[in-house]
């Protein structure tokens, strides 16, 4: 395979990357084949050498994600990250994506626990108001203050579970690339 071949399946993996992330990364590998020329080796051989193109822009989309959700937390960017993870290791597809789908389920349920605290909360709250729900309104200030702000913890603490799953994530599609350059230079 020729540099004009690689380059051109690299660029057609790297779509919908922002354009200057592509000319950052073809430039880079321009570099390695006109370093590979250099020292007397064909582009064949670079090519060679630098590996699958298909699989490198796999690999160089899935980091594009991880800095992305590493620089703007949200949710959006967390879905990124899973779908670039699952995108990488297509044989661990089978086994993380239950795990991941449990997980998920079980973020949902308590995402809507807290919701129904925080709801059942304001309505003791708000019932207070019109002669209360409960016969000592202490108590249900209490009560309702108290789910509310027990909603709002378990909400903080599920976003920092949240958080430390992403990180492992990433850590495990990191290995992913380790194991594969590995591999890579061991042929």
């Amino acid at each position: 395979m020729n540099r004009a071949h690689f380059m051109a399946q690299l660029r057609d993996g790297l779509s919908g990357l922002h354009h200057t992330d592509i000319s950052d990364i073809l430039r880079d590998y321009e570099s390695h084949f006109a370093d590979g020329i250099a020292d007397g080796r064909s582009e064949d051989e670079v090519a060679a050498a630098l590996g699958e193109p298909s699989r490198l822009a796999r690999e160089l989309r899935a980091e594009a994600g991880f800095r992305r959700w590493e620089e703007n937390r949200n949710p959006g960017n967390f879905l990124g990250v899973v779908l670039a993870l699952l995108g990488l290791a297509t044989l661990d597809f089978v086994i993380l994506l239950p795990i991941l789908c449990v997980l998920a389920a079980i973020f949902f349920g308590l995402s809507l626990g807290c919701l129904g605290c925080v709801v059942g909360g304001t309505f003791l709250l708000l019932s207070l108001l019109w002669g209360g729900v409960m016969g000592n309104a202490a108590m249900q200030l209490l009560i309702a203050l108290g789910l509310i702000s027990g909603a709002i913890g378990g909400g903080a603490l599920l976003l920092l579970l949240m958080d430390m799953i992403a990180k492992l994530l990433i850590r495990y599609a990191r290995l992913h690339f380790r194991l594969f350059d590995t591999a890579n230079k061991s042929l």
